[in-house]
């Protein structure tokens, strides 16, 4: 990674598109919650949830995150790989602490947030697995090829019957899901998406140049994509396990030019405040949406104040309970060094 660029300044922006990502994820468990109703149910407001619902594509935006995970680890951990135990305890304190937390909370009412911990299971794997990838004796583009061929494999053992419902267009056992192959597989196939933002670390450097006009394509793209992709779930039984590891080629190449963009504009501080919250907001929210439903309908109306509340109560959660463990975890790194 020769003239890899070091300052942190490189890292500006990342925060907001992590809270972008999480915010997706939000509104695809709001829009596409079972309990959903139009008010008033008109054509304009099926039209407009329609739209939103197209647009919220929480597993579109998981392979961001991996990518983005992928990408920091490999761009601020390689200098740690030789210290396992450093490396290792900050990494799961930051991701199992907040989770412990949310797992008690959620308690009472069923664990809402199991349905987001598939990702967080794979993303541990991905940490674990790190450190010795970084000793196979290939380069991060041979290792990103093979397991990219191991993940195809993967998906024709767990996902064959999707793949008769797509040939034969029929739903007779049509899972549609990324996460089909069950907790202790999926990493499996997620494994090249996370590659993936290790190869935007090797591949950036000081001398990148891009534009607004690039980046502001491949936004659109990467929007249209994953718009076509759930439509092609939904409507002709082409699932997500088929689709998103190729959706990851292009994500790449967006994010990839995002990062280099960022040393030319200025950020939002806003956004990248909230979006040191967005972790939070991934585990968190599904238990707000939960309680919520308790007190009012889940509907057009009510949507907006949920999605408010649900950024309000996880960016809380994030300076009560998440930041401190932040520093928890390099405290107990920083002894592994002594």
């Amino acid at each position: 990674m020769d003239k890899k660029v070091q300052s942190i300044q490189w890292l500006n922006g990342l925060d907001s598109l992590r809270f972008i990502l999480a915010l997706v994820v939000l509104l695809s468990h709001i829009f596409t919650h079972p309990d959903f109703q139009l008010v008033p149910n008109t054509e304009i407001s099926g039209i407009i949830y329609t739209f939103i619902r197209l647009i919220s594509n929480g597993t579109a935006a998981v392979i961001g995150f991996f990518i983005l995970s992928g990408f920091i680890i490999h761009y601020t951990s390689k200098l740690q790989v030789t210290q396992l135990k450093k490396f290792y305890a900050r990494r799961f304190i930051r991701i199992l602490g907040p989770l412990a937390v949310v797992f008690l909370f959620g308690y009472r009412f069923g664990h809402p947030e199991k349905g987001v911990v598939w990702s967080l299971l794979c993303e541990l794997i991905f940490y674990a697995l790190y450190p010795f990838m970084q000793k196979i004796k290939l380069n991060w583009n041979s290792k990103l090829v093979i397991s990219f061929l191991v993940s195809l494999i993967a998906i024709y053992f767990f996902a064959y019957h999707d793949i008769l419902a797509m040939v034969n267009q029929s739903a007779n056992h049509y899972h549609g899901y990324y996460w089909q192959a069950g907790p202790l597989y999926t990493w499996i196939i997620g494994l090249p998406c996370w590659l993936f933002g290790v190869k935007i670390a090797e591949d950036i450097h000081s001398d990148d140049q891009t534009s607004f006009k690039v980046v502001y394509l491949y936004r659109i793209s990467v929007l249209i994509c994953s718009v076509l992709l759930h439509f092609l779930k939904e409507e002709y039984f082409v699932s997500y396990i088929l689709s998103m590891n190729f959706f990851a080629i292009l994500c790449y190449y967006w994010l990839k030019n995002e990062i280099i963009y960022s040393k030319y504009k200025k950020t939002m501080r806003f956004t990248e405040q909230l979006g040191k919250s967005s972790y939070s907001l991934y585990i968190f929210h599904p238990l707000i949406i939960l309680l919520i439903h308790k007190l009012i309908q889940i509907n057009n109306l009510t949507s907006m104040l949920m999605v408010i509340t649900a950024i309000i109560l996880s960016y809380i959660f994030y300076l009560l309970i998440e930041k401190p463990f932040h520093h928890f975890a390099r405290f107990i790194g920083n002894k592994f060094n002594q």
